[in-house]
């Protein structure tokens, strides 16, 4: 929290004294640099600017959502969408997108969530909260580059190849496939390589490694990989051009003598004019940004220029080079100020824009410095027919000015035409529309000191013409209170508010931290009451198990050994011979032995003093003794083991 009121104190100081600096028009505010933008006094290099490389949301399937940065309210994020540092993009489940820096592709699965927390013309960091994310970089320039972090692991790669990272798909774990190359993985106090074909499981306290494995995430993005095809276009513009595998599908390239290069859209109708399909969006630190509806309208529309070759827009790109620079739109402005056109029968102030040629010079609403103006604006081709070219505003778009005041972006193709094409149009170039006055939800710290500044310069240009405004009471100078002290007052008062703010959004983020680590302990609670109920359910199992087999045992022991018996054999009668029987008379069947057990109400148990009898000994075969006159007698020992003999 410190470390955010010093930073928050800093800017409030920047933005303090450029509000006290004299011989500074309204137009120098709206082009001020983002807080951490300088320049060196009497030296004119610029210690930071915008960056020359940025990315692009080349896909969207389903619900995906991109803000400025972690925390911040997030929109729908659409195709040609820009993509720079502190960019938030989120996936819902099911969805997923795409993103392109160059020949470098990002894709994302759903229920993820990625954040590009360095972008620029010499890193590319990304932070990988949850979820499942695929990486394919195929300039060897661009691996030593590349950083990809979760919060178990932090993987970088030695050399081209392709990844697959999961974070937090199983609790506390984080997954990193090397499908192709060859990667570094640290975390968990360990560093290991892992090489093609493996993969390196990172716990908090543990790194394990095994076979790599594919699922249907992976075919989709080799898939992807196998249509983005762009041969021509490589040859013609490089791989490090954002936006240059879409080339291929929608148009066809051809070599002009005075432009070289040139693309033709083959998709367009033949009236199409460039810079009419799509939105403008202001974005941080560029300004007024265009967006695309074209699935191919990004490279053509922030690189190069548009030219017209046969009553047709072609887009020139320029001299092929390693790293071209990403400019926000390669257009002139015209109007602003008091430049009405007429709209529906009204008169109503208007802004211009149409595409500027390789003899226009691009002179942009930001700071940036002479060498990248220089790349900018030097065309190799264009220098044969500069002294022939007459200046004009080919293509050009008019809209209400009213329209760069709200809180969204214009959307072109909804916006009024003139409905009086003949008008006057102002001489020389014009500026850029300001940014909106109401800052939209989810606009990132540069954006909201811009406006505030604009406002103190407001106030202190009332202040310098002899006007104080208090609660819409106009006072003459003579009566106002010193400026100086109102505006150190107002100073102060904006420091408050500002500090004040910082407090609220910090405290908001830990109550969010305090709810998560809420959420986590009570499923971590969850976890383990499971485990232990589990074990419980086990144990119980277990003794239940043992008590039946203990019962068992003991029923076994308990059983009475049964009496060995020999009873007397049933006699056959004298008089019937076997070959006197008749044949359909059935052989007799065997007598059952007799059960030699006592019945229950015969057993008379010994007395406690006498000792049970011997076990009785085994019958002969023969009977014991030999019928006399032809009667039965029968044959049986009691449960004394004495032998009684009936007749």
């Amino acid at each position: 929290m410190t470390h955010r009121l010093a930073y928050s104190a800093a800017l409030l100081t920047v933005a303090t004294l450029a509000a006290f600096s004299t011989g500074a028009t309204a137009q120098t505010v709206l082009q001020t640099d983002p807080p951490g933008q300088a320049e060196v006094a009497g030296s004119g290099v610029m210690e930071t600017e915008p960056p020359g490389r940025v990315g692009r949301v080349s896909l969207v399937q389903g619900q995906v959502e991109i803000g400025g940065d972690v925390g911040a309210e997030s929109s729908a994020a659409v195709v040609n969408w820009p993509v720079t540092t502190r960019n938030l993009v989120t996936t819902s489940p099911g969805a997923r997108t795409e993103i392109r820096i160059g020949s470098t592709s990002i894709r994302l699965d759903g229920d993820s969530s990625l954040e590009f927390t360095e972008l620029d013309d010499d890193s590319l960091r990304l932070r990988l909260h949850f979820g499942s994310a695929s990486i394919r970089v195929m300039n060897s320039e661009v691996a030593p580059e590349f950083e990809l972090r979760t919060p178990q692991a932090t993987v970088r790669l030695t050399e081209p190849g392709r990844l697959r990272v999961d974070a937090d798909r199983v609790p506390d774990t984080s997954l990193v496939s090397v499908l192709d190359g060859e990667a570094q993985v640290d975390g968990a106090g360990a560093s290991l390589t892992v090489r093609a074909g493996r993969s390196a499981e990172v716990r908090d306290e543990d790194v394990s490694t095994r076979q790599a494995r594919r699922d249907e995430f992976d075919d989709w993005a080799l898939t992807r990989d196998q249509t983005l095809v762009a041969e021509q276009s490589s040859r013609h513009i490089g791989t490090e051009m954002t936006g240059y595998e879409e080339l291929d599908r929608y148009g066809s390239w051809s070599t002009h003598a005075d432009y070289g290069s040139l693309w033709t859209p083959t998709v367009v109708a033949s009236g199409w004019t460039p810079y009419r399909d799509g939105q403008w969006s202001y974005i941080a630190p560029w300004g007024w940004t265009w967006v695309d509806n074209a699935p191919w309208g990004y490279a053509p529309f922030h690189y190069g220029r548009w030219v017209q070759v046969r009553d047709r827009w072609a887009w020139a790109p320029g001299r092929l080079e390693r790293r071209p620079v990403w400019s926000p739109a390669l257009v002139g402005w015209v109007g602003g100020g008091n430049w009405s056109v007429g709209f529906a029968s009204h008169d109503l102030h208007a802004h211009g824009w149409y595409p500027l040629s390789p003899y226009d010079r691009y002179v942009p609403g930001y700071r940036l410095s002479g060498e990248r103006l220089r790349r900018l604006n030097d065309w190799r081709h264009a220098s044969r027919r500069a002294d022939r070219h007459r200046p004009g505003h080919h293509g050009l778009t008019v809209v209400p000015r009213e329209h760069f005041g709200g809180r969204g972006p214009v959307v072109v193709p909804r916006a009024p035409r003139p409905d009086r094409p003949n008008f006057a149009l102002p001489r020389g170039q014009g500026s850029a529309p300001p940014p909106p006055l109401v800052a939209r939800a989810g606009w990132n710290r540069a954006t909201d000191e811009r406006r505030d500044l604009l406002e103190r310069r407001e106030a202190r240009a009332r202040l310098e013409t002899g006007q104080v405004t208090r609660d819409g009471f106009v006072q003459d100078r003579r009566f106002a209170p010193d400026p100086m002290a109102r505006q150190r007052e107002s100073n102060e008062r904006l420091s408050r508010e500002r500090l004040q703010h910082q407090e609220r959004v910090m405290r908001q983020q830990e109550q969010r931290d305090r709810m998560q680590r809420d959420l986590d302990n009570r499923m971590q609670a969850d976890r383990m009451g499971f485990g232990r109920h589990a074990e419980r359910e086990r144990e119980q199992r277990e003794r239940m198990r043992e008590r039946a087999e203990r019962g068992q045992q003991l029923q076994q022991q308990q059983r009475p050994p049964a009496m060995a018996t020999n009873p007397a054999p049933a006699f056959s009668r004298p008089d019937l011979r076997p070959d006197m029987r008749p044949e359909s008379r059935p052989e007799p069947r065997p007598m059952p032995r007799p059960d030699m057990r006592p019945p229950p109400q015969m057993v008379v148990s010994p007395p406690p003093q006498m000792v049970a009898p011997p076990a009785p000994r085994p019958q002969p075969s023969t009977p014991a003794f030999t019928p006399r006159g032809g009667g039965e007698q029968r044959a049986h020992t009691n449960a004394r083991g004495e032998q009684i003999q009936e007749r």
